[in-house]
């Protein structure tokens, strides 16, 4: 096989993939400058009509050209999401000790009512109060909690309301963690950090915040997606961290992804950190995003990321409706840095959570699982013999890597292999092992919530790397993808029921029911500036004769008439859960 530097283990199918790749952005740049000379009002009027009508958008993602809602306008920032539903809120900053300054918001209460304050009763101390922190998940922000339209999803507002103290967290480099005390975010050094930093320096620092403010000996942790593994990483590593953490629940665990669904962007997985940062440079990632929100009408939007994901991914999206969609997504990226996709990389290269690597040993590149195998953890703890078994590359290996023929043949070798030279690696590359996060160190109580049509959850093997060191309470909902854990039309039935559970919350419908509507006499919001047809949250007004033994199904009809969004079909479609992990995946 032709030998090529930083590409000599991949195949000639797989260069080929890699060029695609690269030649979609060379593309995207070029598309970028040509819609700048393009007047934005033809952008907007015209062009989405004309993409609806050629390529029938309708059709392929059962999109409504057209959604009009109040919300589309006023979930712009947390503060504005705290105001539009009437919860007191506060902002408050944390500066670590590598000097990035966080910005992390508390929701200080229940909301508030008509007369412009909160009932004496519902007045609790801190220190009385028990505290939550919710933590999102990669190129994500805190708004991703509560930008849903529907109170009954946003699960701070129903802990909010059962008297918890709630804080949401934020990572350095995005939205609301801009900021740094020596570097501005121009700088190299501003974005030199990867998923460790946040786990170790981030996650630990807002705890310790939350707990000297609110007096508390100890707070409950609740993660999506990567703001699970930063909580799995801090907690293998910090022992004292695990007893300022009651409970760690993890929504869409993702310690470990299976790759991607598509093959041609898989390959990435397989480039060294070297060709990652020729590609996407060494500061803030995929920033072509922010371009395409702003310049995209937002229905356009909405079914160009319906097809990405389900590119990347293979989700289907179809337990969020049309008007979830338009609201939710506006928010779901926010800055990162390139290092961190580059730790995501050699993680699903390897099949386990370890710590980032500058310098991938060679082993690693050499017998690293391949994207047709789907195999993670299958060369564990297997170092293979570097000789190949062959006259040809012993000359090649230096004798600290001959040294590693102790150790046991993996199963199975990568076709490109068999024959790959290694010279460019450094000798720091064939001498060094990268260790996983210990996870069986944890001695916190943890709940999974995962889907079993989550492509990016391994729970099986996130459950072996625990090695039954913690409590685990596994909980798999079927027909759930990834982001149907934050934002599904159906999550706040479904899913946060046996959230509060876990957490020994019960919730009476009345609570359910009298916090829906947000144009309900608040303080912070003009009733007369709301358009009357915006009613999709407003109460049915029998539901108020439901009692608290009604089922999901008819709570959802009550309060809801005939929407779409919740209707019964749906309800029974997707509530099936498994009882076991190896039922669900």
């Amino acid at each position: 096989m032709l030998y090529i530097p930083f590409f000599s283990r991949l195949s000639l199918s797989e260069y080929q993939g890699m060029a695609i790749a690269a030649l979609f952005f060379v593309i995207e740049k070029i598309l970028r400058v040509f819609l700048l000379f393009i007047p934005a009002d033809l952008i907007m009027d015209h062009l989405p009509e004309w993409i609806f009508s050629q390529f029938n958008v309708h059709r392929l993602f059962g999109a409504d050209k057209q959604v009009e809602s109040a919300l589309l306008d006023d979930f712009n920032s947390f503060a504005e999401i705290m105001n539009y539903w009437g919860y007191p809120h506060e902002d408050h900053l944390v500066e670590t000790r590598d000097g990035f300054v966080l910005g992390i918001h508390r929701i200080t209460g229940k909301r508030i009512h008509a007369a412009g304050s909160r009932r004496s009763s519902d007045m609790v101390m801190d220190g009385d109060r028990p505290v939550v922190l919710f933590w999102h998940g990669f190129m994500l922000n805190s708004e991703c909690f509560v930008c849903h339209p529907d109170w009954i999803n946003i699960l701070p507002f129903r802990l909010a309301e059962a008297g918890y103290d709630v804080w949401l967290g934020n990572s350095r480099g995005n939205k609301y963690s801009y900021k740094h005390t020596k570097y501005i975010p121009s700088d190299r050094r501003f974005w030199d950090f990867s998923i460790d930093e946040i786990a170790t320096i981030d996650v630990p620092t807002t705890i310790d915040y939350i707990l000297q403010e609110t007096g508390a000996k100890c707070l409950t942790y609740i993660g999506f997606s990567q703001g699970t593994t930063q909580m799995f990483m801090a907690l293998s590593r910090n022992r004292e961290l695990n007893t300022k953490v009651s409970h760690f629940i993890a929504l869409a665990p993702a310690s470990t992804p299976r790759g991607f669904h598509n093959s041609i962007v898989d390959y990435f997985t397989k480039a060294t950190p070297q060709m990652l940062y020729l590609l996407f440079g060494r500061r803030r990632a995929m920033s072509l995003v922010y371009f395409w929100i702003n310049m995209l009408p937002r229905d356009l939007y909405v079914a160009a990321l319906d097809f990405c994901v389900h590119l990347l991914f293979g989700w289907s999206m179809r337990n969020l409706s049309q008007e979830t969609k338009c609201i939710t997504y506006w928010h779901l990226y926010s800055y990162t840095s390139v290092k961190a996709i580059v730790h995501w990389m050699q993680i699903i290269r390897r099949g386990e959570l370890q710590m980032y690597d500058e310098d991938p040993p060679v082993y690693q590149l050499l017998w690293a699982p391949t994207s047709s195998s789907r195999s993670p953890h299958l060369f564990e703890q297997s170092v293979g013999d570097l000789s190949l078994g062959s006259d040809q590359s012993a000359e090649v290996l230096p004798k600290a890597a001959r040294s590693l023929r102790k150790y046991s043949r993996p199963p199975r070798l990568p076709r490109s292999a068999q024959s790959i030279r290694i010279r460019q690696y450094s000798a720091g590359a064939l001498t060094h092992w990268n260790n996983p996060y210990p996870l069986n160190k944890i001695s916190t109580r943890v709940s999974l919530f995962y889907g079993g049509s989550d492509s990016l959850s391994s729970v099986n093997l996130l459950l072996k790397d625990l090695n039954g060191a913690t409590p685990v309470e596994p909980h798999c909902f079927a027909h759930y993808e990834h982001m149907d854990f934050l934002w599904a039309d159906t999550v706040g039935m479904l899913v946060y029921p046996k959230v509060l559970d876990a957490l020994g919350i019960r919730e009476s419908t009345h609570s359910l029911l009298a916090p829906l509507s947000p144009y309900a006499a608040s303080p912070l919001v003009s009733t007369s500036e709301k358009p009357e047809k915006s009613t999709k949250l407003e109460p049915n007004p029998h539901a108020h004769s439901l009692n608290d033994n009604t089922d999901g199904s008819e709570l959802s009809r009550a309060q809801f008439g005939n929407s779409s969004t919740f209707s019964r079909r749906r309800v029974s479609s997707i509530s099936s859960m498994c009882s076991t992990p190896e039922e669900c995946t």
